[in-house]
């Protein structure tokens, strides 16, 4: 049985807060137009969304390759304003995305830290 309760999107903490979001929306609706047979369940099911960081485009570039050796489906953004790099992906739902995003930190947890301090 499918894990539809998590959608992982994964952005780079090497962009701005506000940026980075847009970024996951991006990803995000890319992988509903290109997967609805996934994001159907998933919205029926769940609706959860977890944003995630991961250090730079090289890093956003690996965790998408490991999500594609591991047979899931993945949508990667290319940001045309950004000559194209990646800032995003989002991974189908289940317990191999939850596995490979387990220990990436959430977007925004530094901004709550600093808050906090």
């Amino acid at each position: 049985m499918q894990d539809h309760s998590r959608l992982y999107i994964a952005v780079r903490a090497d962009l701005p807060v506000g940026l980075a979001a847009a970024q996951a929306v991006h990803a995000a609706f890319s992988f509903a137009t290109r997967h609805p047979s996934i994001t159907g369940p998933w919205h029926r099911e769940s609706q959860y969304l977890v944003i995630v960081t991961v250090p730079d485009e090289v890093a956003l570039i690996a965790l998408a390759s490991n999500a594609l050796a591991r047979n899931l489906e993945v949508s990667t953004w290319h940001e045309p304003d950004m000559n194209g790099e990646a800032t995003a992906v989002a991974l189908e739902p289940g317990i191999a995305a939850r596995r490979l995003c387990a220990n990436l930190p959430l977007l925004g947890r530094h901004l709550q830290e600093v808050a906090t301090a």
